[in-house]
Parts: structure tokens; C-alpha cells; sequence
């Protein structure tokens, strides 16, 4: 049994599986038109889901004056798991065609499934003339991509830094690729960490009657200035838009890409200028100590050993913890004295590093003692400003006392070279433990210059180990190389066969794939070392313009691939696609690929 038939028997057993098990769920049903809002020149879908089942649903579709509605609906079916659950459901497509402007309502209708009886819920079209749909067109533009950035007060105070969150709404229906980049502060009145990768994602949020997907960064931003300052961000967007102008109201957003070779463009969304208010910091009951700490803090003093001896250091660590602007918090002033020598201090931030909005601030100095006994360590006070309480607080330092023990003195030793050095000169040594020794004769040799490494028959013998290694290797990677070679060739030569096969049947889904892959394999040459043929197509468009093709190539490539896709997963048809032209396309793509 071949793999191919193997694979065909679980599906239908997976399919079977998934009928199975969702037999026993409920039938829900849906309705609604897409798009819900046309000029009375164009055309939309009435459109009935059935969750639940896949079996075609039998009634009879209520007329509606001033909409010619089709008696011939498309049926699609489709089983899969949704998050492991198993999900089947029927789709019926109804052309509609608006007779006159107005709103109109498909009222609520029943239907027979399997036996039983369900109600269809009432939906409703809103049908413009074509200035007003225009009007409508612009307002939906506006609303297609925006950002929010909401502040959880009316004021702040200078040196305040403000977290808060800015989010990005894109509509379902915007065909957005990717986002270009991360938002951009516009406005030099206030400091901003680095917004990098969005770090929440949410789909299907509602909002102005429309379902959004969000993208949210975490903002801190810090005033420099009092007064009313301005702050804006934008971002951009890589949209898919049409070629053609067929557009009622001109607007290319609109338009279906997957028809007429869509291109890319960049859409900038930029958030209204918010104007915020800055007041200067109060100067009544502010301490002398005050360095510019805004917030809410705690704070604490320690050391790592309460007994030492005279030079050894001791660590200091003095820790503030709690929500405020670390990133502008200096460290407190310690200064040496006759009893210790203190050395400047080390900084560590124990929290979100490019936010510094939340967390503990260390500040760790050495001491070293300058003389014995109990010793106590000057209190550190920390002193901030609330800026929910608009007042000032300080923490008054707890007192650390040090044992510091006298230790050890150091005790020269006696010099021992006055002793030796003193032995009188004039007594003679002693000659009556000498004695004579023989020494027995070696090997002679003729001559007393080395031999040469030469001469020598190991050294022939480690010289023709690696090069015999290296030869075999050599051999191995030229079969192997052949093989690849070969293996590469047939493999081509079957997409090849594959994309002739599939435009002659008009398959329009094999066609693409076999484009794909044979692109894959084309610029799998210039860099062996990553796996192009794990690419998604943003990948392999990415690749592709590393390589520096021609830009031209470059812009065919990326047109063949979105229609691929487009007709792959938005279930398009593929009455309008030329075959004939799209073979000529893809054999002068690859010849200048190759």
C-alpha cells in the first residue's frame, strides 16, 4: 500500500472521527450579509452558517422587496479541530443584488436539519447611493487601522513617569501583511522607553460595530517640562491593495487583491495629538535631602556581616522598592569619614529593565573600617514625592552598628642572612668526603651533528595517515555531491511535470504549489546552510530580496506567490486565471532564477 493511499485513508477516518463526535453537539445557526453596508450599484452575500452539522438544510428563503436575492446559494462544508475540539458546519452563499437604497431586513425564517426544526436570526443590509457610500467608504478607512493611548488622569507632574499601554486596532477586513515597525514617538516634550515587539495580542475585539484584532505595547513616558504638552505615535502597515481602479469610491483597501495580481503598499496609522497637562512640582514641605523620586517607595538598609576586622570591606546595600521613576532616582550621598572609607556605588535594578516603572533599585557601596570597635553606620533617609497624595514623604534610615574587631599585627621575622653571613671565612672545608667516581663508556657515534627528521621511517608514516584520510574523504564528498546533484535534478524535473500537469486540468492550488516549490529550490542554491524549503512565502519573499535579485523578479515573484495563496485560502474562484500566460510567467521566472 503506497504512503499516498495511507494518507487518503486517514483522512476519511480523521473526517469520520469528526462527524462522529460531533453528532452528539448542538445546532447552532448564523446569519448576516458581507459586507452589511453596499451602494445600490454593487453587490453582497446573504450568508446562513449551520454549526454543527454538515447535512443541507431544507426551507424556504423569505423575499425581500427591493433585493433580488438568488435562488441558487454555493454550499461549502467544513470539518477540523478548533483547539482540540472537533468543529463541523455548513455555509450557504446567496447573491444579492440591492434594487434601491434604503436598510433592509431578512427576516427570521426556519429551516429542517436532520429531522428537526431551527430558526434562522433576521439580518440586516445597509444599501447607499454611491456618494454616500463613498462618505461610508472614508469613515470605514479611518476606522480600519487606529491607536488608543489612554491615561488614567487628567494631569501629571514634572519628572512623573506615566505608564500606561498604547494599542493598535486593526479591522478583520484591512488586508494587512505585517506590521512595518514598531509605533514612533512624534513630539520631543516627553522621554519614552524602547518599543520593541508587542507584548499582547487579542482577536475578535468589538469596537464601532466592526471586529478588530489589537496590538499592545507597554508605554512609559516621562515629562520633562511643565505645561500643556503634546505627544502623538505612529506606526506603519504593509496592506495588500489592487491594481485596478474599479473601486465605486476609489479606495484600493477594498478592492480583492487575489484577482489582478495585488500589490503591496504602506499605510501609516498616526494617533491624534493628545494634549496633556504637566503642573511643576510643589515647593512647600519639600525636604533638603529631595533628589526627584516620584511615586510610591519603600525603602531599607542592610549588610552582609555584622563583625569584621580592621581593612576588611563590608557591603552596603541600601534597596528601594516600589512604583515610581527609578530610572531618574540618583543614589544617596555617603561620604567617608575617620572610621570608614566608602567607595562609590553599584547599581542594580531587580525589575523590567527598559520600562523601570516598577521594582527594586539597589544601591550597594563598600565600607571599609579605618579602626576597632562598635562602630555605627551613618542612616541613609530617602525622601519622594506622591504624586496620588501630592505630598512629600519621607523614610528615615535604620542605624546599622558594626563590630570591628582589631585583628592580627604583622611580626617581622629575625634576618637569618646576618647569622650565615657571619661564619668566619678562614676555616678550610674539609676534603676527606671527597672521593672518585668512574663513569661507564656510552654508544658511540661517528659523527656528533643530529640526523634529519627525514631519515626517520615514523615520520613517513604519520605523513601518509592524513593524506590517505583525506583522499577517501575527498572521494566520499565527490559521490555524494554527484548524488545531490542527481537527487536535485529528478526532483525538478518532477515539479516540472507537475505544474505542466496541473495547468492543463486548470488546478489552480497544484499549480501555485509546484511554483512554489520549485522556487525553493532554485534559491536553495545560494544558501545552503538554511532550509528554504520550510519557508512560508513572507519568508521566501524576505530571502529572496536578501539575495539582491532583480527588482523586477523580485515584484513578479511576490505576485505569483499572493495569488497563490490567496487562491488557496480564501477559497476563490479560478474562472478569471489565464493558464497559458501564467505557465509563460512562471518558465521565465525560474529561467532567471536559475
Amino acid at each position: 500500500m503506497s504512503i499516498k493511499t495511507i494518507l487518503h485513508l486517514l483522512l476519511i477516518f480523521s473526517l469520520g472521527v469528526i462527524a462522529q463526535k460531533t453528532l452528539a453537539q448542538s445546532i447552532r445557526v448564523e446569519a448576516n450579509f458581507t459586507p452589511s453596508s453596499v451602494s445600490n450599484t454593487s453587490r453582497t452575500v446573504y450568508k446562513v452558517v449551520i454549526h454543527g452539522t454538515q447535512q443541507n438544510p431544507q426551507g424556504s428563503l423569505p423575499q425581500v422587496p427591493g433585493l433580488r436575492i438568488s435562488n441558487n446559494p454555493q454550499s461549502l462544508r467544513s470539518a477540523n479541530f478548533i483547539n482540540g475540539v472537533p468543529s463541523v458546519r455548513v455555509e450557504l452563499n446567496f447573491q444579492v443584488q440591492p434594487q434601491r437604497t434604503g436598510n433592509f431586513t431578512v427576516p427570521a425564517w426556519k429551516v429542517m436539519i436532520e429531522g428537526k426544526s431551527y430558526q434562522v436570526p433576521p439580518a440586516t443590509l445597509q444599501v447607499l447611493d454611491p456618494s454616500q457610500q463613498e462618505k461610508q467608504a472614508h469613515q470605514d478607512l479611518r476606522q480600519a487601522a487606529f491607536l488608543e493611548l489612554p491615561f488614567s488622569r487628567s494631569y501629571f507632574f514634572e519628572g512623573e513617569t506615566i505608564m500606561t499601554s498604547l494599542t493598535l486596532f486593526i479591522w478583520d477586513r484591512l488586508p494587512v501583511n505585517r506590521i512595518e515597525n514598531a509605533p514612533t514617538k512624534i513630539g520631543e516634550s516627553f522621554s519614552s522607553n524602547n518599543l520593541g515587539k508587542w507584548t499582547a495580542e487579542k482577536r475578535n475585539v468589538s469596537r464601532n460595530g466592526k471586529i478588530y484584532s489589537t496590538f499592545t505595547w507597554p508605554v512609559a513616558l516621562t515629562a520633562a517640562m511643565a505645561g500643556t504638552k503634546e505627544i502623538s505615535f505612529t506606526v506603519n502597515l504593509r496592506v495588500r491593495v489592487n491594481s485596478r481602479k474599479n473601486s465605486p469610491f476609489s479606495s484600493p483597501f477594498f478592492n480583492d487583491p487575489f484577482f489582478g495580481f495585488g500589490r503591496e503598499e504602506s499605510l501609516t496609522v498616526e494617533l491624534p495629538r493628545k494634549s496633556i497637562e504637566i503642573k511643576p512640582l510643589p515647593s512647600a514641605n519639600r525636604s533638603s535631602d529631595y533628589s526627584g523620586a516620584i511615586g510610591n517607595f519603600r525603602a531599607q538598609s542592610s549588610v552582609d556581616a555584622n563583625q569584621i576586622e580592621v581593612g576588611d570591606p563590608v557591603r552596603l546595600n541600601f534597596s528601594i522598592e516600589g512604583k515610581g521613576n527609578f530610572a531618574a532616582i540618583p543614589a544617596p550621598i555617603l561620604e567617608s569619614n575617620e572610621e570608614f572609607k566608602i567607595g562609590p556605588p553599584a547599581f542594580l535594578f531587580e525589575g523590567n529593565e527598559e520600562i523601570k516603572s516598577e521594582g527594586r533599585q539597589n544601591f550597594e557601596f563598600i565600607l571599609t573600617p579605618q579602626k576597632a570597635g562598635n562602630l555605627k553606620i551613618t542612616p541613609l533617609n530617602f525622601s519622594y514625592f506622591d504624586p496620588i497624595q501630592e505630598k512629600y514623604s519621607t523614610i528615615i534610615g535604620n542605624e546599622i552598628n558594626l563590630f570591628v574587631k582589631p585583628g592580627e599585627k604583622w611580626i617581622e621575622p629575625p634576618n637569618q642572612n646576618k647569622s650565615q653571613n657571619s661564619m668566619p671565612s678562614n676555616i678550610a672545608m674539609s676534603t676527606n668526603d671527597l672521593f672518585q667516581t668512574a663513569s661507564d663508556p656510552g654508544i658511540w657515534h661517528s659523527s656528533l651533528q643530529p640526523k634529519s627528521i627525514e631519515s626517520n621511517y615514523w615520520f613517513w608514516t604519520f605523513q601518509i595517515l592524513p593524506l590517505s584520510g583525506t583522499l577517501a574523504f575527498g572521494l566520499l564528498g565527490w559521490k555524494r555531491r554527484n548524488k545531490f546533484n542527481e537527487d536535485f535534478r529528478i526532483k525538478k524535473a518532477n515539479l516540472s511535470r507537475k505544474l505542466n500537469e496541473n495547468a492543463d486540468h486548470r488546478d489552480p492550488t497544484g499549480f501555485f504549489r509546484a511554483f512554489k516549490d520549485l522556487t525553493r529550490m532554485q534559491i536553495s542554491k545560494k544558501d545552503k546552510s538554511r532550509n528554504t524549503f520550510a519557508f512560508s512565502s513572507d519568508e521566501l519573499i524576505t530571502f529572496i530580496k536578501e539575495q539582491k535579485f532583480d527588482k523586477n523578479l523580485i515584484i513578479e515573484i511576490e505576485e505569483m506567490l499572493r495569488l497563490g495563496d490567496g487562491l488557496e485560502f480564501a477559497e476563490s474562484s479560478s474562472q478569471e486565471l489565464d493558464f497559458k500566460d501564467l505557465r509563460r510567467k512562471v518558465s521565465e521566472i525560474l529561467k532567471k532564477l536559475s
